[in-house]
């Protein structure tokens, strides 16, 4: 079961590993990315830094869509865990439609714009959040569990 849909670009860190996987008591983290599944040298390090009762796999958006939308997460318990909301968007067009994205940590980068403290955007990204909540998708910012939970959307839009 998908217990939450992660945006947070440094991927697996300390809050992931330290707040989130114990607090949904994760089973597997998934990282969704087109480039990141064709770098060796960047999944090793993903994986190191993964706890050992927690497994993690990467997969290209096609992938990720074929997978669960077979189910292949039905009696784990999963988070999807992207480094921004491109790939999300591909994956609810392609088929895969959720309810609610969990936004944590998205640093400034060339050409982005300040939404919250730690949460900067371009052009792109705003566009895929946008998007994603014409759908219905909630865009909800939480950076640990024990913070209170927030729609962002209308945040994002105004950046």
């Amino acid at each position: 079961m998908i217990c939450d849909i992660r945006i947070d670009d440094r991927l697996i860190h300390g809050q992931v590993c330290g707040f989130w996987i114990p607090h949904h008591n994760l089973q597997r983290i998934v990282i969704v990315d087109d480039e990141i599944v064709h770098d060796e040298q960047r999944k090793t390090v993903l994986k190191f830094g993964c706890p050992d009762k927690c497994k993690l796999s990467i997969f290209s958006v096609d992938s990720a869509v074929d997978k669960f939308s077979r189910k292949i997460d039905e009696g784990i318990r999963v988070m999807i865990l992207c480094n921004s909301p491109v790939p999300l968007l591909q994956m609810y067009e392609k088929g895969y439609q959720f309810n609610e994205i969990t936004v944590g940590n998205m640093a400034s980068k060339p050409d982005s714009r300040q939404v919250r403290k730690t949460l900067f955007v371009t052009d792109k990204e705003k566009e895929a959040f946008d998007k994603l909540a014409q759908h219905g998708v909630k865009i909800i910012s939480q950076m640990i569990p024990s913070e209170a939970r927030e729609d962002i959307i209308d945040d994002i839009r105004k950046a």
